[in-house]
């Protein structure tokens, strides 16, 4: 989960939750200068407490409206692979909706766990074209099929 620590309003410099999409003070909705050690890698967990694929994929929605906007630029998603080990319809259901650009107005690019190796070529693309996010990776990620990780897109 991302860290809820407090951080300077660039406009009117009170403390605000790096995840509110508007200073409750000035009212202002600039984006916060998070560092990586408040903003964190927030984590989406579609498989707690074994949801059909309608309602992990209504969770993921949720999420994601409440996150844009806000510091947030990474999200770690878990969705697993499946009791067998074979892909997992939540799994499949989620990258479908990636893959469709069903919410490209929020998502700048994803990356599925198992591509984020070393050698492969979705790491070789995440770390030219975000070169700052190599450190950001979180251990768990990859290698790891029951896994997706999100960069989100910036407020402008």
């Amino acid at each position: 989960m991302a860290s809820r620590s407090s951080v300077p309003c660039p406009d009117c410099g009170n403390y605000r939750n790096p995840l509110e999409k508007s200073c409750p003070y000035c009212g202002s909705s600039e984006a916060v200068s998070v560092s990586k050690k408040s903003a964190g890698v927030f984590t989406l967990n579609l498989e707690e407490g074994l949801p059909t694929v309608d309602r992990a994929l209504e969770k993921f929605e949720q999420t994601l409206n409440q996150l844009s906007g806000t510091a947030v630029a990474l999200v770690k998603v878990i969705h697993g692979y499946g009791s067998k080990g074979m892909g997992g319809r939540i799994k499949e259901a989620f990258h479908q909706e990636l893959i469709y650009h069903k919410h490209a107005d929020v998502i700048d690019s994803f990356y599925a766990g198992e591509d984020l190796q070393p050698g492969k070529s979705g790491y070789e693309t995440l770390t030219k074209r975000h070169p700052q996010l190599k450190k950001l990776i979180p251990k768990d990620i990859p290698g790891n099929p029951g896994v997706t990780l999100l960069i989100l897109k910036r407020p402008s």
